[in-house]
């Protein structure tokens, strides 16, 4: 997809446009469904990704990162998937499936491939000390939802990147924050974008929920897994992970730590936490690099 003209700068065409864009793998989605099955075998679910070289090689590439702690070198996907407990098998799906989304430039936002694939990789690690310290029982959904919460990105820059300045004059010069400066210049948002393409890739309802919900403090209040993720991407854009032009531009609802029963000191225990659980994962952030 290229640059449009401005005249062409409207929320529907915006949605249009989401027309064009490659499905999710049908494949993971299929095993995602045989995971919920607690019958499946993992030879069932070897057998349906098998025949996706590049889903394959992708998997394989993330079970043997230092980040899924696996012991030994491992080259079969059978193997892999027996390795691995349920909860990491659903996030290398995810991870290995979503990385050549999250490998473009977005240039809109003035971020590099590796850029966007490294806020969505440090948001998702991070998330999982986010989840253990709240005693979220579903892990694996939050990394989800984590990992593509800037899916939109890939779509948005197409058109914020002709008015990035009106956007950022609007963010730095107003009382208003870069979402609110995206709406009134575009008449929507990468996170109401990226919520509609999670929904046309038939993703749970409160991944796509989150999604939508993560840069606004009236929505993701009122929701445990929106306001898990907003607090993931918050740590995340203050370590300086991945960040682009919008990075520091976002209110922040002064009650979220406490909405999730978090105090100063959890937070920078969260904090410290998850940036070790970042730099230890560094072989994962140069899959997109490596590529």
């Amino acid at each position: 997809m290229n640059a449009v003209a401005a005249e062409d700068f409207t929320l529907d065409y915006i949605f249009e446009s989401l027309n064009a864009l490659p499905s999710f793998p049908k494949v993971v989605q299929k095993a995602m469904k045989l995971l919920d099955d607690p019958e499946t075998t993992m030879e069932q679910l070897a057998e349906v990704l098998k025949y996706d070289q590049a889903l394959t090689a992708n998997i394989l590439r993330l079970t043997n990162s230092a980040h899924f702690g696996i012991s030994r070198q491992v080259t079969s996907l059978e193997t892999a998937l027996a390795l691995l407990g349920q909860q990491q098998i659903r996030q290398v799906l995810i991870a290995s499936a979503s990385m050549p989304f999250l490998s473009k430039d977005t240039e809109g936002y003035n971020m590099q491939a590796a850029d966007l694939w490294a806020h969505g990789m440090g948001c998702a690690i991070i998330s999982e000390v986010v989840a253990a310290r709240c005693g979220f029982s579903e892990p694996a959904v939050l990394f989800t939802a984590a990992l593509l919460h800037d899916i939109g990105k890939t779509v948005m820059h197409l058109y914020v990147g002709p008015r990035i300045r009106e956007i950022v004059t609007r963010a730095n010069t107003g009382d208003v924050t870069f979402t609110e400066a995206e709406w009134a210049v575009l008449g929507g948002d990468h996170a109401v974008i990226g919520s509609d393409i999670l929904r046309k890739w038939e993703f749970p309802p409160d991944i796509v929920r989150a999604v939508r919900n993560h840069h606004d403090p009236d929505l993701y209040m009122h929701d445990d897994l929106s306001a898990m993720l907003a607090i993931s991407d918050i740590f995340a854009v203050q370590m300086g992970i991945g960040v682009g032009v919008d990075g520091f531009r976002y209110k922040i609802h002064p009650e979220l730590p406490a909405r999730l029963g978090m105090d100063q000191h959890s937070i920078h225990q969260c904090m410290l936490d998850g940036y070790s659980a970042y730099r230890k994962a560094a072989d994962l952030l140069n899959l997109v690099e490596e590529s």
